[in-house]
C-alpha cells in the first residue's frame, strides 16, 4: 500500500510540475495512459485534491489583461488587404523589432496596431515617434495582454540601460 502512496505522490508531483510548461492535465493524464512499449499501461489514480490543485496553479498562469492602447498604423479593405498587411506587418517588424505589432481582422477591415501601451500618452509618444513612416497612423483603445506588456519591456530594457550609460557619460565628460 506503501508502493501505491508513493506512486500516487510522484504521478502527482509529475503533473503539476508539467502543467508549469503549459500542459493541460487531461492531456497529461491521457498520454501517461497510453500503452507502453511492452503492452504495459499506466493508471493514473488521483485525488481531488491534487486536481484542484493543479486546475489552480493553470488558472493562475492564465495571461491577464488589463485596457491600454495601441497604435494602428494600417487599415484596409478590399481583395488585396490581407496580402497588403502582412506586407506591413513583416515590414514593420523588421524597422522596430523592440515593438510588438499585432495583425487582426475587424471586418471588413484588416488592421495592424503596434505597442502595448498603458496611457493614451504613452500611445501618442509612439505614434509620434511612427508617424514619419506611417502618416495615418491613430491611437485606439485595446486590451493588452500582461505578457505581451512583460516581453515588450524585457525587449526595450538593453536600450533603456545603454542609453543610461550614454546619458551619464555625457554627464562626466562634461564635469570634466
Amino acid at each position: 500500500m506503501n508502493r501505491v502512496k508513493i506512486f500516487v505522490t510522484v504521478v502527482a508531483m509529475f503533473l503539476i510540475g508539467h502543467t508549469a510548461m503549459a500542459q493541460s492535465l487531461d492531456r497529461m493524464i491521457g498520454s501517461l495512459e497510453q500503452s507502453a512499449e511492452r503492452g504495459n499501461r499506466v493508471r493514473v489514480v488521483e485525488d481531488s485534491d491534487t486536481r484542484d490543485a493543479v486546475r489552480l496553479v493553470e488558472s493562475q498562469r492564465k495571461s491577464k489583461e488589463t485596457s491600454g492602447f495601441r497604435v494602428v498604423i494600417f487599415s484596409a479593405n478590399g481583395q488585396y488587404a490581407g496580402d497588403n498587411a502582412e506586407k506591413v506587418l513583416n515590414e514593420f517588424r523588421s524597422q522596430f523589432p523592440h515593438i510588438n505589432a499585432y495583425l487582426v481582422y475587424e471586418s471588413p477591415y484588416f488592421k495592424i496596431s503596434v505597442g502595448d501601451c498603458l496611457s493614451m500618452e504613452e500611445a501618442q509618444i509612439l505614434m509620434s515617434q511612427l508617424t514619419p513612416y506611417y502618416p495615418k497612423a491613430y491611437p485606439k483603445r485595446e486590451t493588452i495582454r500582461y505578457d505581451d506588456l512583460a516581453n515588450v519591456r524585457s525587449k526595450a530594457m538593453p536600450q533603456i540601460d545603454s542609453l543610461a550609460v550614454e546619458v551619464s557619460i555625457e554627464e562626466n565628460a562634461q564635469e570634466l
